[in-house]
């Protein structure tokens, strides 16, 4: 259950730092900055719309022009905010991928460096093998020179 803890936790840290990271890119601020737009924009339209049932004739067409000017803003502004939205989208999965490439790379180079160790250690072994091995010919060297040294 710790585990399981552990895991939502930095996970929840993971995307608050995704999302903090994600509010500086300037097309998020754009993106917010159009949303507001959008939301002021329905206020006035739909306060304009009750000015305009209480009131009849040039006004009434004004106001109409002005609703059909607020629509096409609003439309505007909306297939901006999907195309942020698909940008931002096509970013998150970019960078979900390179998290993925960067952690296969750690693991491979985690293995490549772990394989060197062994190889490393499998050397110095056998080097201290061969030095043993040196030193014992070098004992029995000099006991045969002794033997043959004693008999003559």
């Amino acid at each position: 259950m710790l585990r399981y803890n552990e895991y939502y936790a930095k996970m929840k840290v993971h995307k608050d730092s995704l999302r903090e990271v994600e509010s500086k890119w300037s097309f998020m601020t754009e993106l917010y900055e159009k949303r507001d737009l959008v939301k002021k924009l329905m206020t006035m339209k739909e306060e304009l719309t009750q000015d305009s049932q209480n009131q009849e004739g040039n006004q009434m067409k004004q106001v109409q022009e002005d609703i059909t000017k607020l629509k096409d803003q609003i439309i505007t502004v909306k297939e901006s905010i999907i195309e942020k939205t698909c940008f931002l989208e096509e970013e998150k999965n970019t960078h979900e991928r390179l998290r993925k490439e960067i952690e296969v790379q750690h693991k491979r180079y985690g293995a490549i460096l772990k394989r060197l160790h062994c190889q490393v250690n499998k050397l110095q072994s056998n080097r201290k093998q061969w030095q043993w091995n040196i030193e014992q010919l070098e004992k029995t060297a000099t006991e045969l020179r002794k033997r043959i040294g004693m008999k003559d």
